[in-house]
């Protein structure tokens, strides 16, 4: 899935999940994660969302790498509202919410 994202080769990604999904597979937060990150690579931001909602419906957690690649790339995109959902979502997902959202501006600036 990383190799097709980076490619930007969105087809091979779903195509690839949703062979997870048929083999009897619960996809884990790395495959929603590179789902998210290939579709965020060809700017379908409104999949990366519904695929983040579906994530976390299914039970997976977003992990640090999930909110990075999300606030990282919304924010670049100019989607604020969007990076601030994400934002928030942090203080339910992560132990140290603040630490890490001032991590990420921190990197974001010096990259």
């Amino acid at each position: 899935m990383l190799t097709f994202g980076k490619k930007k080769l969105i087809g091979g990604v779903e195509k690839l999940f949703s062979d997870l999904i048929k083999e009897g597979l619960q996809p884990d937060t790395r495959a929603y994660t590179e789902l998210i990150g290939a579709y965020l690579k060809v700017d379908r931001i409104d999949k990366a969302m519904e695929t983040y909602e579906l994530m976390k419906a299914s039970g997976c957690i977003p992990d640090e790498l999930t909110l990075t690649i999300m606030i990282r790339n919304l924010e670049s995109a100019g989607r604020d509202e969007l990076s601030a959902i994400i934002k928030n979502d942090c203080a339910q997902y992560l132990d140290y919410p603040n630490k890490f959202l001032n991590e990420v501006a921190r990197k974001y600036v010096s990259s």
